[in-house]
C-alpha cells in the first residue's frame, strides 16, 4: 500500500459494505443500540466502533491492515516501527521504561516529569537517578535541559540503563536532543523521549527536529495532542539496535487493552493520512496565522510572550495587569468566551495547531486585548535553587507501603507517600519515598503564602500530606 491509502479505515468500510449481521461485541451492535442522546451526536460513526473480526487484524498481533498502518506510519514519523497506542501517551512511557529497564536498574529522568513515568518506575521497580531541567527566570516555568546536566548525570550514574527526557515540553521549549543523545550513546544507554507534545514536528521544516531525527532510540507522541486524531490515541516510534523489541512488545500487551478502540485506531491512521497528503499545507497556514499573531501580542504590553521552540505554544505573563495565570485564565473562560489550556499563577498557555488560521489567532487576540488590568503588577519570584528531595527508600517500595495523614507542620522527617509539585515550574518537591526535612517544610510554606497552588499531592492545599507509616518505614533500612 501507498502513503496515501488508510488501511485500517479502508478495512472497516469494507466490513461494512457486507451487510454483516453481527452476532459479536461491542453490545451496540454497529451503533444500532446506541442511547439516542449518544447515537445522534455519533451518527455512521458509532457503526466504525468494532472489534476484532475477520479483516480487521488484531493490535497485539497485527498481520494485515493495523501492521500496514503502523508501517505507513513509521515511515511517515521517521520511525522504523511505529506502535499504535490506545491507551494514551500513559501506555508508551510506561511501556518505554518497562523495556529499558529492570527491577532496580538505574534511569535517569527529569524532574519534571509526567506521572505516567514514575507509573513506569514503580511497575519496572527501577531506581531512578533525577536531573533538573531549568528554569525560566521571566515566566518561572520549566525549560530545556541543559547538556552539561546530562553530562553531570550520566557521569554520576555510569550504570544507568537509559535517559528520559521531555522534549518539547508542556510550554513548547525543547532540549538539544541530538547532542544529549551524544553523550547518552557514548555511554552506552539508551535515550527516551517523552515526545506528548511533539507529533507535528516531523511535518513542517520550521518546527523543532523530532526525536527520531535526533538519534532517540524511542519516543512516544500523543498524536491527538496537536494532531487530528482521538483523544487517548498516541504513537510510540523506535528505531535502532539499542531496544530489545520483543521486550517491548511485551510491556505493550501489558499496558494495552485486549479490546482496542478501532474509533481510536481508525483515528491514527487518517491522521497519519491527513499529514502526509496536506500536513504541511496545513501547517504553514498555522504558522503563518501563529507568526503575524505573535508579533501583534509582542506589542500588547504589558502582557509578555515567551519565545517557545514551538511557535504553536503561546505561553503568556500575565502578570503586568495586577492579575495571576488563574484569574485571568477565569476570565477568559467567561467573559472572553476563550477556553485556554491552562493556567499558573503567572501566565495562561494557549495551545494552536494545524486546525487554526487566522481567524482563530484573530479571535484570541481580541480576547486577550480586553483583559481587564486589576491592580499593581504582580511581581515573578526570581528562580531560586529549591531543596531537593532525598531518597529514604525506594520509590517502588513507598508506592506500595500504607501512608498517614499528617499536618505540614510535622512532616519533617518523614518519608512522603505522594508527589509534591508547585505549579510552575511543575517540577517535583518531593517524590514518593524521599524525606521531608525542615528546610522543606518551610519552603513549602513560603510557597503556599505566595499563592503557588501545588499538584500530585492528596490535599492541593498542602494543610496536610501523606507519609508513610513508622511502623512500614521501620522495616526498611532506609538509611542507605
Amino acid at each position: 500500500m501507498t502513503s496515501s491509502t488508510i488501511p485500517i479505515l479502508q478495512a472497516i468500510l469494507s466490513h461494512l459494505r457486507s451487510q454483516p449481521v453481527g452476532f459479536h461485541v461491542p453490545g451496540h451492535k454497529m451503533g444500532r443500540g446506541l442511547s439516542g442522546e449518544l447515537g445522534s451526536w455519533l451518527g455512521a460513526a458509532g457503526r466504525l466502533d468494532l472489534t476484532e473480526i475477520p479483516g480487521l487484524d488484531d493490535l497485539h498481533a497485527p498481520t494485515g491492515a493495523i501492521r500496514e498502518a503502523q508501517r505507513l506510519a513509521a515511515d511517515a514519523f521517521g520511525a522504523e516501527e511505529t506502535f499504535f497506542l490506545i491507551n494514551g501517551s500513559t501506555a508508551g512511557n510506561i511501556a518505554m521504561v518497562m523495556a529499558a529497564c529492570s527491577q532496580n536498574d538505574t534511569i535517569l529522568v527529569p524532574r519534571n516529569l509526567h506521572k505516567s513515568v514514575i507509573h513506569g518506575l514503580v511497575l519496572a521497580r527501577a531506581l531512578p537517578a533525577f536531573y533538573r531541567p531549568t528554569v525560566h527566570p521571566e515566566f518561572g516555568i520549566a525549560g530545556g535541559v541543559t547538556v552539561a546536566e546530562v553530562e553531570r548525570a550520566v557521569q554520576e550514574h555510569p550504570e544507568a540503563k537509559a535517559l528520559l527526557i521531555t522534549s518539547p515540553t508542556y510550554h513548547g521549549i525543547c532540549s538539544d536532543l541530538e547532542a544529549i543523545g551524544e553523550v547518552v550513546h557514548r555511554a552506552g544507554m539508551m535515550l527516551l523521549v517523552d515526545e506528548a507534545h511533539g507529533a507535528h514536528f516531523a511535518f513542517h521544516e520550521r518546527l523543532p527536529k523530532t526525536a527520531m531525527e535526533s538519534g532517540a532510540d524511542l519516543a512516544v507522541q500523543s498524536t491527538h495532542k496537536l494532531l487530528g486524531s482521538l483523544t487517548q490515541s498516541s504513537m510510540l516510534h523506535v528505531q535502532g539496535a539499542r531496544v530489545d523489541r520483543v521486550r517491548l512488545r511485551k510491556r505493550l500487551q501489558l499496558m494495552q487493552s485486549t479490546s482496542p478502540s478501532y474509533l481510536l485506531m481508525a483515528s491514527l491512521d487518517c491522521a497519519r493520512h491527513q499529514m502526509v497528503t496536506e500536513g504541511r499545507e496545513m501547517l504553514e497556514r498555522a504558522l503563518a496565522a501563529a507568526a503575524a499573531g505573535a508579533a501583534r501580542l509582542r506589542d500588547m504590553h504589558p502582557l509578555q510572550l515567551l519565545d517557545a521552540d514551538d511557535p504553536l505554544k503561546w505561553t503568556i505573563g500575565v502578570t503586568g495587569l495586577g492579575l495571576s495565570g488563574t484569574e485571568a485564565y477565569d476570565w477568559l473562560h467567561g467573559a472572553g468566551r476563550m477556553t485556554l489550556e491552562l493556567s499558573d499563577p503567572y501566565n495562561v498557555l494557549a495551545v494552536l495547531s494545524y486546525a487554526d488560521g487566522p481567524r482563530q489567532v484573530e479571535r484570541l487576540l481580541t480576547a486577550l486585548s480586553k483583559l481587564p488590568a486589576s491592580g499593581q503588577p504582580l511581581a515573578v519570584p526570581t528562580a531560586v535553587e529549591p531543596p531537593v528531595g532525598k531518597r529514604a527508600i525506594h520509590l517502588y517500595e513507598a508506592f506500595d507501603l500504607p501512608s498517614e495523614t499528617v499536618p505540614l507542620r510535622e512532616a519533617a522527617g518523614r518519608v512522603s507517600a505522594e508527589m509534591v509539585i508547585p505549579y510552575p515550574p511543575g517540577i517535583p518537591l518531593l517524590m514518593p519515598g524521599e524525606e521531608w526535612t525542615e528546610d522543606m517544610v518551610e519552603y513549602v510554606e513560603q510557597l503556599r503564602a505566595a499563592g503557588v497552588r501545588f499538584s500530585g499531592a492528596e490535599d492541593s492545599a498542602i494543610n496536610t500530606v501523606q507519609v508513610i507509616r513508622r511502623s512500614a518505614v521501620s522495616l526498611i533500612d532506609w538509611k542507605e
